[in-house]
């Protein structure tokens, strides 16, 4: 479903460049869960950010059901960001100046999704603040909120960067249960953690260091 071949991506810091991923190469299957682990620095928000159509790579291609989705125009990698991806961040980006509902309704492409929202804020514990802005809820809240937005236009590909960084034992626990029962629906997962535990959910287990898997 997915392959990244030979990618590379290096920032400027002032005068002196940093090599974030060195001619990574690694191949995802539908259906797979992918833990990606390793120190701060090491490059894993970059694969996933490259992965997802948000940063592009200095060499190496991204491939999506075999096509390379930077080498299409504009209007294809924003289709590819709205309807094959979803993502998760651990700071959430939740907008503040709208409701639950209104960040939720910010990735439906269909007006059939509108059912959705209200069957997943039921099933989530969200109904009774669904009209709250996002300083009004709690940590776990606007993570399960996030969690809804990712996946309310059934995306192929989840992507999960430090989900659970900021969250307690209870409420990490119900976030990786939401995960893993998305998995098991057929989503395919890529998930990014600092924290080993976090290849117990996975099928595929990938370390990254110096920008190298």
């Amino acid at each position: 479903m997915l392959e990244i071949n030979n990618v590379s991506k290096t920032f400027k810091r002032g005068s002196e460049e940093f090599v974030a991923l060195n001619d990574v190469t690694l191949k995802i299957n539908k259906g797979d869960y992918v833990s990606v682990t390793g120190p701060s620095g090491s490059g894993k928000s970059t694969l996933l950010n490259v992965i997802g159509g948000l940063i592009h790579p200095d060499s190496g291609k991204i491939l999506y059901q075999g096509e390379s989705i930077y080498d299409q125009n504009g209007k294809y990698l924003n289709v590819y960001r709205k309807r094959a991806v979803g993502f998760m961040f651990q700071q959430f980006h939740l907008m503040p100046y709208l409701t639950v509902i209104e960040n939720i309704r910010l990735s439906c492409f269909e007006k059939s999704h509108g059912t959705a929202i209200s069957d997943y804020l039921e099933k989530f514990s969200l109904v009774e603040v669904k009209n709250k802005y996002p300083s009004d809820l709690s940590v776990g809240e606007k993570q399960r909120a996030a969690f809804i937005r990712a996946i309310i236009s059934d995306p192929e590909l989840l992507l999960a960067d430090e989900p659970t960084g900021n969250l307690d034992p209870r409420n990490s626990g119900i976030l990786m249960s939401l995960i893993g029962e998305y998995h098991k629906n057929g989503g395919t997962v890529m998930l990014v953690s600092h924290d080993p535990v976090a290849s117990k959910y996975s099928n595929l287990n990938i370390s990254i260091e110096f920008g190298r898997i």
